[in-house]
C-alpha cells in the first residue's frame, strides 16, 4: 500500500470511530478517587491501585490494581486482581481473575477462580471452577464439572467430553484416574448440574 492510501485509510477509520469515542466515557479510579463519580462506565476505566464500579462496559485497564465490578463486558487488562461478582462477558485478564457470578468469554490469568463459565475458556496456570466450565487450559485445572480440560493435571467430578494431560482425574471417567487422557464412561446427561 502506498503512503497516501494508508493515510486515507487512517483518516477514514478515525472519522467513523469518532462518534463511538464521543459517546464513550473515561473514568480514572484510585483509592478515594473516582473521576467522574459514576458507578457505571461505558467506555474506558483506568484504575491505579483500586477501581470499583457497578457496571463496566468497554476497556478496563488496571495498573497494580484491584479492579472490581458487579457486571463487566468488553476487555479487561488488570495487572493485579480482577474481581467480578455478577455477569461477565468478553476477555478478562489479570494476574488473578476472581469471578463469583456467571461468565462467558475468556478468562486469562496466572490464577482463575471462577464460579461458572457457560461458554468460552479459562486459560491459566491454575484454574479453579466451583460449578461448570466449558473449557479449561491450564497447568492444573480443578472443576466440579467440565466439558473439556487440557492441562498438566486435570481434576473434575464430572467430565462431559474429555481430559487431555499428564494426569487426569474424573469421578465419572472410564477410569477415575488415568494418564494422558480420560473421558466419561457413560454418555453425559443433557442437563448440567
Amino acid at each position: 500500500m502506498k503512503r497516501i492510501e494508508q493515510l486515507v485509510l487512517c483518516i477514514a477509520v478515525l472519522l467513523f470511530a469518532t462518534p463511538a469515542f464521543a459517546q464513550a466515557s473515561f473514568q480514572f479510579t484510585s483509592p478515594g478517587v473516582r473521576a467522574p463519580d459514576d458507578p457505571d462506565v461505558n467506555g474506558i476505566r483506568f484504575s491505579l491501585f483500586h477501581g470499583r464500579n457497578t457496571n463496566m462496559t468497554g476497556f478496563d485497564l488496571g495498573l497494580a490494581s484491584l479492579s472490581e465490578s458487579e457486571n463487566r463486558s468488553g476487555l479487561a487488562v488488570v495487572m493485579g486482581l480482577s474481581k467480578t461478582t455478577g455477569k461477565s462477558s468478553g476477555l478478562n485478564s489479570g494476574l488473578v481473575v476472581l469471578h463469583t457470578g456467571e461468565a462467558t468469554g475468556v478468562n486469562a490469568a496466572f490464577i482463575n477462580q471462577i464460579e461458572t463459565l457457560t461458554s468460552g475458556a479459562n486459560i491459566g496456570f491454575l484454574n479453579i471452577t466451583h460449578g461448570y466450565s466449558s473449557l479449561d487450559i491450564s497447568g492444573m485445572g480443578i472443576s466440579d464439572s467440565s466439558t473439556v480440560q487440557i492441562g498438566f493435571i486435570n481434576i473434575t467430578k464430572k467430565i462431559e467430553s474429555f481430559q487431555l494431560g499428564f494426569l487426569n482425574i474424573a469421578e465419572n471417567g472410564f477410569l477415575p484416574v488415568f494418564p494422558f487422557f480420560n473421558f466419561p464412561k457413560t454418555r453425559p446427561d443433557a442437563a448440567r448440574p
